[in-house]
């Protein structure tokens, strides 16, 4: 049962007195919108307690003061704490690219603690992408450059925890350990409570780790020891989201430690407090290890009892991000509708103007001479010209319109999304998710200029979309050097776990060719895991802008899991796709037996080849 590391920039606490409103602003009085500005930066200076949700408007609307002003430095300080929210929101691709900009923005003579807040929050969102050793790199670089002479900034001590979780992920906990001790060290010199509470927090978390490796059962006391103390400072500090925390890690302690009944008691407590602050997606993990607490003590009908108050908070969590989620695109389909109204009422008023003008040339002909009537007669040819360019403009924009849509979503998705305005969230019981991902990735990347990087991807992906397409698999999206792709959704007939399987043999196929044309030039070249899984899944539009076709489900991560505990150049496959294809002639299949895989315990896994 996970014990959770935390890093002190998600203590996220609602603020006050932040100044949410530009409105009227910007051009009209330069100087009221320079000194709003000013307000905002001042705010958000060297705090991190601030609520991401409300912050967000204002950090845009200073954004857009500063590039009419050409205030860089000040507009590479605001990229940063929007990076900040991007993060925070989960949209991880929008808060690299946000940091990356700012970065570009950033010269001489901007402060120097303004690149390293960037850093910092670069390296948040890498490390939620799972790039650990990039997040070592780049914290260790960034905290080479610190200058002792610097002031307070939250900036160190978030690449200083940011490299000692990097360096957890990578399974080197005594190594981490001794990374959190130098935060600890400076948060008390410093006398930063909030990051030495984090801190300890974090050495309690990795005791817990390794206790949990089973290495000495000393580390499970010195975690618990942690634990409690950081509970304590919480307690006083009125921390009651840092409480219900640090309650789930030590029920998470206890449970491992085969202490079930203080495992209940603990999850009382973090359930109280998951209650009152209207967590709904902790009070779900919640009922979750209350499950498995009953299921270990063989008190079935309370195990039972409680497996179904998780499934029904799932439901509930899942139903609250589709109800947004939907409500976000019927919001972007209003204000669409409404704009794309406006033009045709133009156009149907210009036609009325041209109406009334030939009324009044038919009833004035005999008034004018023949000059005045080219006159006219020229005007109006103008007129009607000017008509037909706007309807070909709005023709044209509707036809851009319709084909960006059906590129970004499914046919029949899009087709329900013009008829409806909004298209409906479907789950489907049997989905086949492919997962690709590259080994090596970043190490190869140093190795390339950016536009080469980008090069191989595109030469990578494109020749995966072409196999998507030869299958009628659905591509779902890339995460940086990942690649995921579903069959059986959102049209049943195809993209069968048969298909989905015979398509990943092929990208691998492709990738061996690749690699050996790039290494007889001399060239790194890039390796590839691949993992399928299929379950249910739930399937629908997320998103106001760039919105996407996504899906979501346990099965969804459990595919992920068969990728990262795969081996590169092979394609790997969970125990229910094998049932599923193994009398599917022209396959083979490889026995892995029962596979620890990341949050899921141990899974049977089968390696699948091609008969030739």
């Amino acid at each position: 049962m996970g014990i959770v590391l935390r890093h002190s920039l998600a203590r996220l606490l609602v603020a006050g007195g932040v100044l949410l409103c530009s409105a009227g602003l910007r051009a009209q009085d330069p100087a009221r919108a320079s000194a709003w500005v000013d307000s905002v930066i001042a705010h958000f200076a060297n705090r991190n307690d601030y609520d991401v949700q409300l912050a967000k408007p204002a950090l845009d609307s200073a954004l857009n003061i500063l590039r009419l002003q050409g205030d860089r430095c000040r507009e590479a300080q605001v990229q940063s704490w929007r990076g900040h929210c991007f993060e925070r929101f989960g949209q991880l691709d929008s808060a690299v690219a946000v940091v990356r900009e700012g970065m570009r923005v950033f010269a001489p003579p901007c402060d120097s603690l303004v690149l390293m807040s960037l850093r910092v929050n670069l390296a948040n969102a890498l490390l939620s992408l799972k790039e650990v050793e990039e997040v070592e790199r780049l914290c260790t670089e960034a905290l080479a450059q610190w200058n002792p002479a610097w002031p307070f900034s939250v900036a160190r001590n978030g690449l200083l925890t940011d490299q000692a979780i990097a360096i957890a992920m990578q399974g080197d906990l005594l190594r981490a350990l001794e990374a959190f001790r130098e935060v600890l060290r400076i948060a008390r010199m410093e006398e930063r409570t909030n990051h030495e509470i984090d801190a300890l927090g974090n050495i309690g978390a990795v005791f817990g780790m390794l206790s949990d490796e089973g290495r000495r059962p000393a580390f499970s006391d010195s975690a618990a020891m942690y634990i409690h103390h950081v509970l304590d400072l919480e307690r006083r500090a009125g921390d009651r989201q840092g409480m219900m925390y640090q309650y789930a890690n030590l029920a998470a302690l206890a449970y491992d430690r085969g202490q079930h009944q203080r495992a209940l008691a603990y999850l009382d407590s973090a359930e109280v407090l998951a209650e009152e602050l209207k967590v709904l997606e902790q009070r779900v993990d919640i009922m979750d290890k209350r499950r498995s607490n009953y299921e270990a003590l063989g008190n079935m009908d309370s195990a039972y009892h409680y497996l179904f108050r998780h499934v029904a908070l799932k439901d509930t969590l899942l139903n609250v991000e589709k109800a947004k989620a939907i409500a976000e695109l019927q919001e972007k389909y209003e204000s669409e509708k409404k704009a794309r109204t406006i033009k045709e009422l133009e156009v149907i008023n210009l036609d009325a103007e041209l109406r009334k003008a030939e009324l009044t040339r038919t009833r004035n002909i005999y008034l004018f001479s023949g000059i005045g009537i080219l006159l006219a007669a020229g005007g109006l040819w103008n007129r009607l010209r000017y008509v037909h360019r706007s309807r070909d403009a709005i023709q044209k924009e509707k036809d851009i319109s319709e084909s960006l849509l059906h590129n970004i979503l499914p046919e029949e998705v899009a087709s329900e999304l013009r008829e409806k305005g909004y298209a409906d969230t479907r789950e489907f019981d049997q989905a086949t998710i492919l997962f690709t991902d590259f080994k090596g990735f970043t190490s190869i990347s140093e190795q390339l200029s950016a536009s080469e990087l980008v090069e191989e991807l595109n030469v990578c992906f494109k020749a995966f979309d072409g196999i998507m397409e030869k299958y009628r698999i659905e591509k779902i999206k890339t995460i940086g050097d990942a690649y995921m792709a579903a069959g059986g959704l959102p049209d049943t007939r195809h993209g069968s776990p048969q298909e989905v399987v015979q398509a990943a043999l092929e990208m691998q196929a492709f990738m061996r060719s690749y690699r050996k044309e790039r290494e007889d030039q001399g060239k790194p070249a890039f390796q590839m895991r691949v993992g399928i899984h299929t379950g249910n899944v739930v399937a629908g539009i997320v998103g106001v802008k760039k919105f996407a076709y996504d899906i979501w489900g346990d099965t969804v991560n459990t595919a992920s899991r068969m990728e990262s505990s795969g081996e590169p150049d092979r394609v790997n496959i969970s125990e229910v796709t094998y049932l599923l294809v193994k009398e599917v002639p022209g396959f083979s299949f490889t026995a892995r037996g029962k596979v620890k895989a990341k949050g899921k315990g141990e899974m049977e896994m089968y390696f699948v080849d091609q008969v030739t």
